[in-house]
């Protein structure tokens, strides 16, 4: 009975080592596939070299102008009389815009026009006398110097009454609300009273604001594309006209102003709309193209990975134009290389679902 309640005693004991040993095992077995599941699953994708047609972009912001924008002021002071336009009213160069009070005028232009015509007669007659040695040449030129001032006194009543009817000097439409009548209105040296503005809307330009860091791709006759908010679907197309060689500075940003000018405008635009600006800065057609991501650089010089047999290699590259997600390759790469783009880690996999070794 000792011996087998030994023998009994032994077994359970091996049986007891053993279910340690397999659980042991199990566990660590587990652990290593949980561990592997958890592990990114890193992937290498290969890209064939293409050709295509690539345009360089430059985008800016700028605001829509008319090319011809003229502010109506006054030359004379005086009460607005009549004011014969309204906003938005279209124009023609000459029309009458506004009249001004002429009363005080025409008297002036009365009084030296009398005025004129009596130095005028005194002249003539002292130019008689002197002839005769009446009177002396000190005399007749005199005659003269109240004439000349008697003129040129008339001549500026005449250019006053004139100014006191104001015409478009453009063709054109009237932008915004003019001055009302019964307004006294004076000319001004340095900012003149703005009675009413004229714009010909027939021709638009849009001064855009760009970066220091794109201006050197900008060129005089490049084409544009540009949209406003007003009509978000709708594309406008320009030319750059002018590129202005003064950098200005807001916030520490250096900027320059490039003038784009708008084709057929029509009437959907509007001066001071923001217009949101893509210069065409280059084109190429036919041209060797690789993903942008692709494109690595050491110490300032761009290369691509390509799969040769098998294996990785760094292949140095030229690089040209560029936009959002493609770059021109002008030397380096040849149709049918396979470019090799940067590693794409998956995701780890899920862990809720794991069961332990045991299938608990």
């Amino acid at each position: 009975m000792q011996v087998q309640t030994l023998w009994q005693k032994r077994y359970q004991y091996k049986k007891i080592i053993l279910l340690i040993i397999i659980v042991g095992v199990a566990a660590t077995f587990g652990i290593r596939m949980y561990v592997d599941k958890s592990k990114p699953v890193v992937t290498t994708q290969l890209v064939a070299v293409e050709r295509g047609d690539i345009v360089s972009l430059v985008s800016a912001t700028g605001t829509i102008n008319p090319v011809n924008i003229v502010d109506i002021s006054s030359k004379i002071t005086g009460l607005i009389k009549e004011v014969r336009v309204l906003e938005n009213e279209q124009v023609k160069a000459g029309q009458i815009l506004i009249l001004l009070d002429d009363k005080r005028l025409m008297a002036q232009v009365s009084q030296s026009r009398a005025k004129l015509e009596n130095t005028s007669a005194n002249y003539q007659r002292n130019l008689q006398l002197n002839r005769i040695g009446a009177i002396s040449n000190q005399q007749l030129d005199a005659s003269i110097m109240d004439y000349s001032v008697a003129q040129a006194t008339y001549d500026d009543a005449v250019s006053q009454l004139d100014d006191t009817v104001i015409k478009a000097p453009i063709d054109g439409v009237i932008i915004g609300k003019p001055i009302p009548a019964g307004q006294t209105v004076a000319p001004g040296i340095s900012t003149p009273m703005v009675l009413m503005s004229v714009a010909d809307l027939s021709k638009m330009q849009i001064e855009a604001q760009v970066d220091e860091s794109d201006i050197g791709k900008i060129a005089l006759g490049q084409r544009v594309t540009f949209t406003v908010d007003a009509y978000i679907d709708k594309v406008f197309s320009g030319t750059v006209s002018n590129i202005s060689q003064k950098a200005n500075i807001t916030q520490n940003v250096v900027y320059y102003v490039v003038t784009i000018d708008v084709e057929g405008p029509g009437t959907m635009l509007k001066p001071t709309m923001t217009a949101r600006v893509s210069i065409q800065s280059g084109e190429s057609k036919n041209t060797i193209l690789v993903p942008l991501s692709a494109i690595k650089e050491n110490q300032g010089q761009p290369y691509v990975q390509i799969m040769v047999s098998g294996k990785i290699e760094n292949i140095n590259v030229t690089t040209g134009l560029s936009n959002e997600d493609k770059v021109e390759i002008t030397s380096g790469l040849a149709d049918g290389d396979q470019i090799v783009l940067p590693q794409a880690k998956a995701l780890p996999q899920a862990s809720g679902n794991m069961r332990g070794p045991l299938g608990r």
